[in-house]
């Protein structure tokens, strides 16, 4: 079990990592967010086991993080075509497939953020009105669910060859 500190210092890194491998110089910090966690979220639903409540809870996540970013690129008149937004997340996950092996730990508590800030938007329920804060801290029980989901996307992503998008 890890410490509360070395908790923090891994969500410090996380950040940092956000930072390094896909700085967009447009990006706000939370549009970075947003559209890291549409690629992360990506990789969870393609990897995910079909027809399962699980599931139908991880294809809807990579959606609600493009919707948002898409959103907030058009408050900041920055907007963007979706094919855009489409090419910006595959990048995203060209870097993810490339530094994988090298950053395995740091990705996989990315995915843990993101996971457990995607539940604040589920749990919004059908008509999603405001953009949750992105956590800080996790419950035990949320970081257990979405280290094992992340845990075995990854690794199920990149043994499918790193597929760019869900064509299920």
């Amino acid at each position: 079990m890890h410490s509360i500190a070395a908790k923090a210092f891994m969500i410090f890194l996380v950040g940092s990592l956000t930072g390094i491998l896909s700085a967009h110089a447009q990006d706000s910090r939370l549009e970075n967010q947003l559209i890291r966690c549409s690629a992360i979220s990506t990789i969870f639903s393609i990897a995910a086991e079909k027809n399962t409540e699980t599931e139908i809870k991880l294809q809807k996540m990579p959606a609600l993080f493009f919707e948002f970013y898409a959103n907030e690129k058009k408050s900041k008149n920055t907007e963007m075509k979706p094919e855009e937004i489409i090419g910006r997340r595959q990048q995203i996950l060209s870097e993810i497939k490339d530094h994988y092996v090298d950053r395995e730990a740091l990705l996989l508590e990315e995915g843990v953020v993101c996971g457990a800030w995607a539940e604040g938007f589920l749990s919004q329920g059908e008509n999603i009105t405001f953009i949750p804060v992105y956590p800080k801290v996790i419950s035990t029980q949320t970081r257990d669910y979405y280290a094992r989901i992340a845990s075995v996307a990854y690794k199920k992503w990149l043994a499918l060859g790193a597929p760019m998008s869900n064509t299920k």
